[in-house]
């Protein structure tokens, strides 16, 4: 028989299988080879040159989409990693300047309350006289101890004008000091010789004698009447106690560290370091002090931060340019941190000193920056292996898919409009059933909203149109047309409060979890931001810098803050400012939400959280209301604090997660 004549045996399919058992398969050897006249060639044989073109568009196509994807996503990676180092840079900056500040602060308080104790030394000094009479006239031996004792106090002398007299006597732990006097002190004895007892104790700003026993220190001088029950007040004796300011300072503030390589300094109110890690400034004025050792370097930055802050007694936070740390040279920008030392308390005025902490802010970006390199180059190796993977994982696939997609189409051409037809039917069928479930759903809920609509809703609706198609029919402007829209108005009106009535006396459970409290009130800040500014209200961002954890529903939580921002920025129609502000309480969680609004008087105070109480002309009188059933729901608390005139101040208060610090006794 030629060969042109060979057929292949009939293969019969029968459709649908059995359902007694899988799909039947055909077996391998049941699907003789065809063979072609003209090539003399089976199907197989056909398929290698289609294989072999597929297999190599799928390679190129496969190669070029991975390379630009890991190119994009290497581009994308490296540019979000530089701009989340920078900002976590700013933060790190910020958290470690404000630890300084911390530091400034201590060392301060430090300063302050040696000074305390050394005015109350001075004090019982001079309560002594009415003990012990012989101190008034005969203190050769009784001060010496004294001075012995406050020496450790930096107490260097301490001295007695006589009843009557304008003379001057200094003591030290070895008797009265000879050495002449260089320094002036009829001005301290009149004063305390003319000043009621109630007015304590004088304190002279720092001093730098050039002669006398104090020849080369900076000191401070205090002074008190002596009190004697035989002397009269403007011929009392008077006390003085002469203080080594540089060793307070230094006692205090030398042996300070911020980080690796920060250090403290201490600037009196004339401006000079009575403390500082280079020992030369000691001493000297600050200015002048920078400037004579590098005249190259733009001081203008901390020169004004010490003229109009420092100086003057305040405390914050900065950073400013130096030529200059420890034993490096060259520009070095450092962070700043300052705080006042009040070191006199009387009727002349308050001496302060100024406590400021310093540190290279590259101390911080260093850290910082190799963290984020070193997480950088991580990604990158990531990547790489991903890529490498990709590529070799790609490579077997793509020859897999090639060959099966041959076998494929050769072998189930027969079968797939059938399984075209069963998918259509299932999917026919998941449709129907969804849509079935949906409209029971929706039954459901119809029935409820249907009465609701047919008991309140549809006849105050059809009062609003019954209203609003004859007020069309009469002129604008004429009394009836706005009785009318007044209708119209006040339905729109009552449809609100239905809506609001029916979320007070149908209250959802909150859904607590431990959350930040700033998180959530900085959520509402920009949620509020763009409204509140076309208002002309602007908002006052306080938010504590460290976490305020306390378990709450954050969108209940969310909705009490709007409700009571939205009530500020209402009260102040003609613009204002409403400052959020947290903080942490004891064992609770607050924040304080403040306007500078007209107020409440104290009778509208009290019933600002009761139902259906309003002080809007159109208000419903339920946002406080709901406000107090949220916070109540969170086992927390809700106060009002308002004069008129000043504006109110809301306070929420959330009981803070079971094994948070308290912030006040660490």
């Amino acid at each position: 028989m030629p060969a042109r004549a060979i057929t292949a045996s009939r293969v019969r399919i029968v459709w649908p299988p059995s359902l007694a058992g899988p799909y039947p398969r055909p077996a391998r050897a049941s699907r003789p080879a065809r063979i072609d006249a003209a090539s003399g060639g089976t199907a197989r044989d056909r398929c290698s040159p289609r294989r072999d073109a597929l297999w190599g568009a799928m390679t190129r196509k496969f190669v070029i989409a991975a390379t630009l994807g890991l190119l994009l996503l290497g581009a994308v990676m490296w540019h979000m990693g530089l701009r989340d180092r920078s900002e976590l840079q700013a933060v790190a900056t910020e958290q470690f300047n404000r630890q300084q500040l911390i530091l400034a602060q201590k060392v301060a308080q430090d300063i302050t309350q040696h000074f305390d104790f050394l005015r109350t030394s001075l004090l019982e000094l001079t309560n002594l006289g009415l003990k012990y009479p012989a101190l008034v006239q005969g203190p050769e031996q009784a001060f010496p101890p004294f001075v012995e004792l406050l020496r450790t106090s930096e107490v260097l002398a301490i001295g007695h004008a006589p009843p009557g007299s304008d003379r001057v006597t200094l003591y030290n732990e070895h008797g009265p000091i000879t050495t002449p006097q260089a320094l002036e002190y009829v001005g301290f004895i009149h004063w305390a010789r003319q000043t009621p007892d109630s007015q304590g104790v004088l304190t002279a700003g720092c001093e730098s004698p050039v002669t006398g026993p104090f020849a080369g220190r900076t000191i401070l001088r205090m002074a008190a009447r002596q009190r004697s029950a035989d002397v009269l007040p403007e011929l009392a004796g008077v006390i003085f106690l002469v203080v080594d300011a540089q060793a307070v300072a230094r006692r205090y503030a030398h042996d300070v560290r911020s980080g690796q390589t920060g250090y403290a300094w201490v600037l009196d109110q004339r401006g000079i370091f009575l403390d500082h890690y280079v020992e030369s400034f000691i001493g000297m004025d600050a200015e002048f002090a920078r400037k004579n050792r590098d005249p190259s370097v733009d001081f203008s930055r901390i020169d004004a931060i010490m003229r109009d802050f420092i100086r003057k007694g305040r405390e914050g936070v900065d950073w400013y340019v130096s030529g200059w740390h420890r034993g490096s040279t060259g520009e070095v920008r450092k962070l700043i941190a300052y705080a006042p030392a009040r070191v006199a308390k009387d009727a002349q005025g308050m001496e302060t000193w100024g406590v400021a902490v310093v540190a290279p802010v590259e101390e911080v970006e260093g850290i910082i920056g190799q963290a984020t390199m070193r997480e950088m180059l991580m990604v990158a190796a990531f990547q790489v292996v991903v890529f490498v993977g990709l590529i070799i994982t790609g490579y077997f696939g793509l020859r897999w898919s090639a060959n099966l997609k041959v076998e494929v189409d050769s072998r189930t051409a027969q079968l797939s409009d059938a399984r075209d037809r069963m998918q259509r039917n299932l999917e026919e069928l998941l449709r129907t059933q969804e849509l079935l479930i949906r409209s029971e759903r929706f039954a459901a809920i119809g029935e409820a909203a249907a009465h609701i609509s047919h008991e309140i809703k549809n006849p105050l609706m059809l009062m609003a149109g019954f209203a609003r198609q004859v007020r069309r029919t009469l002129p604008e402007d004429g009394k009836e047309a706005q009785k009318l829209l007044l209708i119209e108005e006040e339905a729109k009106r009552l449809e609100t409060m239905l809506d609001e009535v029916r979320d007070f006396t149908r209250p959802s459970a909150p859904k607590s979890a431990p959350h930040d409290l700033n998180e959530t009130a900085r959520d509402t800040i920009a949620l509020m931001e763009a409204e509140l500014a076309g208002r002309k209200v602007s908002i006052v961002n306080r938010l504590s810098g460290e976490p305020l954890i306390a378990p709450h529903d954050p969108s209940q939580i969310r909705q009490v803050i709007l409700n009571l921002v939205k009530n500020a920025a209402e009260a102040m129609p003609q613009g204002g400012a409403v400052t959020l502000e947290t903080r942490r309480a004891g064992n609770t969680a607050e924040l304080e939400v403040r306007d500078t609004g007209p107020g409440l008087t104290p009778d509208q105070a009290k019933q600002v959280f009761n139902p259906f109480y309003t002080t809007k002309e159109r208000g419903t009188g339920l946002g406080l209301s709901v406000c107090f059933r949220i916070l109540r729901d969170h086992k927390g608390d809700i106060r009002l604090a308002s004069e008129p005139g000043r504006g109110c101040a809301f306070t929420i208060s959330l009981p803070v997660a079971a094994g948070e610090p308290d912030a006040g006794a660490a």
